[in-house]
């Protein structure tokens, strides 16, 4: 009889879950996919608001503004300076381009060619897969589950709701992600995003980076997104580790594509 109370209570339980208001302790970890019919709707696919996606025209900066960053060692100041240091060395050293075989979430919120990504709710759970290759997934709950790595090229990170705002907490990022040439992400690192809706085609995510070992101070970033309802995502890849066609010394081709002079011209239509 006692074993059939506890079932019966348990029972009652995920049944009241499925209507429960999302503040409320039980939609933190929902147990039916009808429960999840209350949480704010930024399910489904999103391209950041910011080239290749949205080519914006160049605006002049005020007069007497610094330079924008450009270079990939030009980083932000909460950068400690030998992090800037070690990425100059390694690019005179190396070469010019920055790649990565494998995707690392180091706490930048996906932005540029390769960071449109998808988002897939299922119960006590939020899946985010980046078109650069990285998944991530997002447990509501108050601890790792079991059995979660101390360490891996996602990180262990933990989702609450706060009204309409999803505020995830990263740790167990990889101290071995590439930050910059030369440089790497150190132990210790934290990571804090609030993910809310600005309107129901809009998504921003605000990340808070905590990184000791790089980072004199915590780093703020934000990244805007469209909904994009129709995207079909492929497989996206950046890097030229294995293209024989470049020259990762020089940052040059190998190869000469000037046409030949007799090249005809291209038909007409």
């Amino acid at each position: 009889m006692k074993n059939f109370k506890s079932w019966f209570a348990v029972a009652v339980a995920v049944a009241l879950g499925a209507g429960c208001d999302p503040g409320s302790a039980l939609a933190q970890s929902p147990m039916t996919y009808e429960s999840l019919k209350d949480f704010p709707d930024f399910a489904g696919s999103w391209t950041p608001l910011g080239p290749p996606f949205v080519l914006a025209p160049a605006t002049p900066g005020p007069q007497g503004a610094a330079p924008s960053r450009s270079g990939v060692c030009d980083l932000p100041p909460e950068f400690k300076a030998e992090v800037g240091a070690r990425c100059r060395q390694a690019v005179q050293a190396a070469r010019p381009d920055f790649c990565s075989t494998q995707p690392y979430f180091t706490g930048n919120p996906p932005r540029g060619a390769g960071g449109a990504f998808e988002i897939l709710f299922t119960p006590g759970r939020i899946t985010m897969a980046v078109e650069s290759g990285l998944v991530r997934r997002i447990y509501l709950r108050a601890q790792p589950p079991a059995g979660a790595l101390d360490v891996s090229r996602s990180g262990t990170s933990i989702g609450r709701w706060e009204g309409a705002t999803l505020v995830v907490e990263t740790t167990g990022l990889d101290p071995n992600a590439p930050v910059v040439p030369g440089a790497v992400l150190g132990p210790d690192a934290r990571v804090v995003e609030r993910i809310a809706l600005v309107d129901d085609e809009t998504l921003r995510i605000e990340a808070t980076v905590t990184a000791p070992a790089i980072l004199s101070a915590p780093r703020s970033i934000q990244q805007v997104y469209r909904r994009a309802r129709a995207r079909m995502f492929t497989d996206f890849d950046t890097c030229v580790e294995s293209d024989r066609s470049f020259n990762r010394a020089t940052g040059q081709d190998r190869f000469d594509r000037t046409p030949p002079a007799d090249l005809p011209p291209p038909p007409r239509e």
